[in-house]
């Protein structure tokens, strides 16, 4: 089976074990697990992105008159000797997970993204899964890094069910990139996550 790489100049993590799908006999679609990162790892993740410093991840803005559909400021990183740890626990959960979503899995090849939302921050209504370069995410990964006594809103809301992520810090929230959510507006104080969405052939 031929690798997907996308983008092609950036380090990627392939899976440990190739994860193939077979027929699926449940429905599920988001999952949750708690205590994936500790309060320290959360702590030692942000404090990296906060290093990196950012830039504005903002989408929609063709129009100025137009309120983007996400405000928010968002860092990546890719696999190397400083984030092993992070893609290890990444990759042992997914290898987890997708025992129920058994979806055709062959690693992450975007990376992660480690966003903060404050002050009105949001991510409107969206799917992960689009054309182009994110035409190959297949299961989308939120870890929840902040305490959530530092913020309000910026709850992560599903469409399909109307339902609301755990807030509970070091939680990860897994779900199909095709299923359409939101991030609600912060209204106080900041809120930290991590995303990184695991890819494979195109949905078919």
């Amino acid at each position: 089976m031929s690798e997907t790489r996308y983008p092609p100049d950036r380090p990627f993590r392939s899976l440990t074990e190739n994860l193939v799908r077979r027929g699926n006999e449940t429905s599920t679609l988001v999952a949750n697990v708690p205590n994936f990162l500790s309060r320290e790892e959360c702590a030692r993740v942000v404090a990296a992105a906060e290093r990196a410093g950012g830039h504005q991840g903002v989408v929609g803005v063709k129009d100025p008159a137009v309120a983007p559909i996400r405000q928010s400021e968002v860092r990546f990183f890719y696999p190397d000797a400083s984030t092993a740890w992070l893609f290890d626990k990444l990759d042992q959960a997914t290898s987890a997970l997708n025992r129920n979503y058994r979806f055709d899995l062959q690693g992450f090849f975007e990376g992660v993204q480690v966003a903060s939302y404050s002050g009105g921050g949001h991510y409107g209504w969206h799917m992960d899964v689009g054309q182009g370069v994110v035409s190959t995410r297949k299961l989308s990964i939120s870890v929840q890094l902040s305490d959530p006594a530092d913020y309000e809103g910026g709850e992560l809301e599903f469409l399909a069910s109307g339902d609301c992520g755990p807030r509970t810090q070091g939680t990860l929230i897994a779900f199909p990139s095709f299923l359409v959510h939101r991030v609600r507006p912060v209204t106080r104080g900041t809120r930290w996550s991590l995303v990184s969405w695991v890819a494979g052939p195109s949905f078919r």
